[in-house]
């Protein structure tokens, strides 16, 4: 199974927290806060005996370059359990460290466990007084925590939705084939003499540009919110099949039928989907009549 290998540093330490907090109990986790001096080397750590610390490099298609950062990390953080130790022992309260644990979203590179290793192994000599004599550092991914991620996204949790907006060589491309042809033959109809070339084609590389962020955004649902995706596959099911029954409403023009289907859609997903933002439920809203305008649920009479 393939993971999100580009994190935020932010958005990474939340994930890694629901990760860990399902492995031992959110009732077993300790938070750290960084405001004030810093994290003293440590995100959270548990009852256990675990202590943690987040990364997301930078560089996730670079291995060479994203090993050495996580090496350089750990250089960095490792031997802030000695330096701090006066402020990280009272944290502890009694708690003995078994475990120096360095999550990051990907591993690709043994020399990052033999360095982190090597570190720990360093550490452990110095006799902190608040590391177990079997303590050990070590670097782990989400292929480690492919249970919890599994959990997570049965209960519509998962990672957070990260849908990037396609590039305007994406829209132009598929603007040139056979989807953007079909839209303009659509939108042509449907504002008739009235609307110039320009008007059409920047209208139609509005709906080309959505189209694509609608199949992102789904495609995000399905692998890591299962949950969220069969709401919204149902959710636009329904109101294709509507639209296919009954047609598009009242409105009697084309481009208020636009608005229409635009409006129902993100009403039923806004009600379905209530933890995505206003943007993407719109943004998946027009992608939505954007395929229907490609497929032919949602037409127009040809003009006279």
């Amino acid at each position: 199974m393939s993971y999100r290998r580009a994190w935020k540093g932010d958005e990474w330490q939340a994930f890694a927290l629901q990760l860990v907090q399902l492995r031992h109990g959110a009732e077993n986790v300790q938070v750290v806060p960084d405001a004030v001096q810093g994290d003293a080397g440590l995100e959270f750590f548990t009852t256990s005996g675990c202590l943690y610390q987040c990364y997301a490099p930078q560089e996730a298609s670079d291995v060479a370059k994203a090993a050495s950062a996580m090496k350089a990390k750990a250089g960095q953080d490792l031997p802030k359990l000695a330096k701090y130790k006066d402020k990280i022992e009272p944290i502890l309260s009694g708690i003995v460290a078994s475990r120096w644990i360095l999550l990051c979203p990907f591993l690709d590179n043994k020399e990052v466990v033999a360095d982190v290793r090597k570190r720990g192994l360093a550490i452990k000599s110095q006799g902190l007084p608040f590391l177990d004599s079997g303590f050990e550092a070590l670097c782990q991914c989400q292929e480690n925590f492919a249970g919890e991620i599994e959990q997570l996204k049965a209960l519509s949790l998962g990672p957070p939705l990260k849908v990037d907006m396609p590039s305007a060589d994406d829209v132009m491309t598929a603007s040139r084939t056979s989807i953007g042809m079909r839209i303009d033959e659509k939108l042509v109809r449907a504002y008739g003499p009235s609307a110039t070339d320009a008007q059409i084609s920047s209208r139609r590389d509005a709906y080309v540009k959505a189209h694509l962020y609608r199949e992102n955004a789904l495609d995000q649902l399905r692998q890591n919110h299962s949950v969220l995706w069969e709401r919204a596959f149902q959710s636009l099911e329904a109101e294709e099949t509507r639209l296919i029954a009954v047609g598009a409403g009242s409105a009697t023009l084309p481009a208020e039928q636009l608005q229409a289907s635009m409006t129902r859609i993100e009403e039923s997903l806004t009600k379905a989907l209530p933890t995505l933002s206003t943007g993407v439920v719109t943004q998946i809203a027009l992608g939505t009549v954007s395929d229907w305008l490609i497929r032919c649920p949602l037409d127009f009479p040809e003009t006279t």
